[in-house]
């Protein structure tokens, strides 16, 4: 499969590392000067960032962020990585291709996105307390990732899934389930993808903040009609969606959201990742 149509062979990276509070190096995350850096893609990892934090808070001393939650910057390395702040629902980068970054230990940084709006550009501006998850991995050169920013609750709040593509044959295409909703805890309270045109479930039992394997399955004629079940429930977790998927094609079906949160409730959204 080519993988040149999906992969960013250049980042956007700032110069500095950390925040507030939190210093290594004796340089500072405010403290930026953005750079454009082509990198060899033979050491290079392919990310994708999925913003579902489904709390209004924090928040940023807006107006208009007071009840959409955080607005995100994603660090890898101390390198900013994202261009503006990703918000709820958000994707990053936005298209179906993957960002790229060096491979290897990797130590992310998600920060509330806060600006100095005194200067233009706006830079970051982050004080103590902004930085909502920080965690080490280990990137592999060539592999694709996906990394999904949730909430506290229960515990984890970053789910990071290797993305590991594999052709559909010819009149299929394939599909997964990433489980992102804040209200199914504890994590036995599972969420199975019913396919109205399959006549059943075409993915089951899919835990809280877990992303399941590919299926396989035949592209409709005409458009489906999907939706989540809930474990021990007969009826749809939320209203279903129209889905028709295209020959060949990768798609990721996500529940995102809490109920009783405004702008946030839950809802199912589908990904094209290639």
């Amino acid at each position: 499969m080519k993988k040149n149509k999906y992969q960013l062979l250049f980042v956007l990276c700032a110069l500095a590392t950390t925040f507030l509070g939190c210093d290594k190096d004796g340089e500072d995350l405010i403290d930026q000067n953005n750079k454009w850096e082509y990198l060899d893609s033979s050491k290079v990892s392919f990310v994708k960032f999925y913003q579902v934090f489904a709390g209004n808070s924090p928040t940023l001393p807006t107006a208009a962020s007071a009840t959409t939650g955080p607005q995100m910057l994603i660090y890898a390395n101390g390198q900013k990585i994202t261009g503006n702040s990703v918000g709820y629902g958000g994707i990053f980068p936005a298209t179906n291709v993957y960002a790229a970054i060096p491979a290897g230990n990797t130590r992310f940084d998600i920060i509330n996105g806060r600006l100095d709006l005194t200067v233009v550009p706006n830079i970051p501006k982050s004080i103590a307390g902004d930085t909502l998850a920080s965690f080490n991995t280990t990137l592999v050169a060539g592999k694709n990732y996906s990394l999904f920013i949730g909430d506290t609750v229960p515990t984890v709040r970053v789910t990071l899934k290797e993305d590991k593509f594999t052709t559909p044959d010819v009149g299929t295409y394939k599909l997964r389930v990433a489980n992102m909703y804040m209200n199914t805890v504890p994590t036995t309270d599972t969420v199975s993808l019913w396919s109205v045109r399959q006549n059943g479930f075409v993915i089951s039992n899919v835990s809280h903040k877990e992303i399941s394997d590919w299926v396989q399955l035949p592209v409709p004629i005409i458009n489906d009609t999907i939706y989540f079940v809930r474990k021990g429930s007969g009826t749809p977790y939320v209203t279903g969606i129209a889905f028709l998927p295209t020959t060949l094609r990768s798609y990721t079906v996500m529940g995102r959201g809490k109920a009783n949160v405004t702008g946030k409730t839950n809802a199912i959204t589908f990904i094209t990742n290639n």
